[in-house]
């Protein structure tokens, strides 16, 4: 399917009455097979772009499509099916079963595919192999340090080979030599062909990607992609501070 895999147009998000507003009028396209960042202070919106990009929230005004698919015009049960299939999640948190091994982990990431419970698993073999924690397969979380924890997140986001990535800083719960793993494997994943996007307030984090947007306030303010409007990619510095 040709197009942009991200597509936002004059997209607003505001919450109560009267109404606060988290995102204001934005407009955004990510191209499939891209890797940014978007970065910005606490409280500017990212995580609010990140939940609307996922379909986990709805904007208030504007159009959004994903792989080609009015968002808009879908029901909660398509939303979640396009999920399913489409995106993968990274968080902070990592948001693991601590009962379970990471294996198990890793393959509750199919669990709303229909994928039977065999087949889950031996893919959540393969997806851990992709992040380097086969031998850990069998650990829990309790057992694992704060990077392998996030690899297994990751594991779980990929393992039903979604196009799309969004990672909502993924390293700020890890040290620095961890969290430079971390953003070493979602390049290893883009490099294969994924699309990923990465929430970050961390200038360095945002300095290893491709491309990098810039949000204050709700609204965009600096993308450093050659074709953003004049001057745009001038304001990206300094945006994030």
């Amino acid at each position: 399917m040709s197009g942009p895999l991200i597509s936002m147009s004059a997209v607003t998000r505001s919450y109560g009455s009267p109404p606060t507003v988290a995102l204001r009028h934005v407009d955004l396209e990510v191209e499939r097979g891209e890797m940014l960042a978007i970065v910005g202070p606490s409280g500017s919106g990212k995580s609010t772009l990140l939940n609307l990009m996922g379909t986990l929230d709805r904007p208030s005004s504007g159009d959004i499509r994903i792989a080609g698919h009015d968002t808009g015009a879908m029901n909660d049960a398509e939303l979640s099916a396009l999920r399913a299939y489409t995106i993968g999640f990274v968080f902070q948190q990592y948001h693991l079963a601590e009962g379970v091994s990471a294996l198990d982990n890793v393959a509750t990431g199919l669990l709303y595919t229909g994928v039977p419970l065999r087949e889950r698993r031996a893919r959540a073999t393969v997806a851990l192999e992709r992040v380097g924690l086969a031998a850990r397969a069998r650990h829990r979380p309790r057992e694992l340090s704060g990077g392998e924890r996030q690899r297994v997140a990751i594991a779980r986001a990929v393992v039903g080979e979604p196009p799309l990535i969004l990672a909502d800083e993924p390293t700020g719960a890890l040290d620095t030599r961890s969290g430079a793993g971390v953003v070493s494997i979602l390049a290893e994943l883009n490099a294969a062909g994924t699309t990923v996007v990465v929430i970050t307030h961390d200038p360095q984090v945002a300095e290893r990607m491709p491309r990098q947007v810039a949000i204050r306030d709700g609204e965009l303010v600096g993308d450093s992609r050659p074709d953003a409007a004049p001057g745009f990619a001038d304001r990206l510095v300094g945006a994030a501070s």
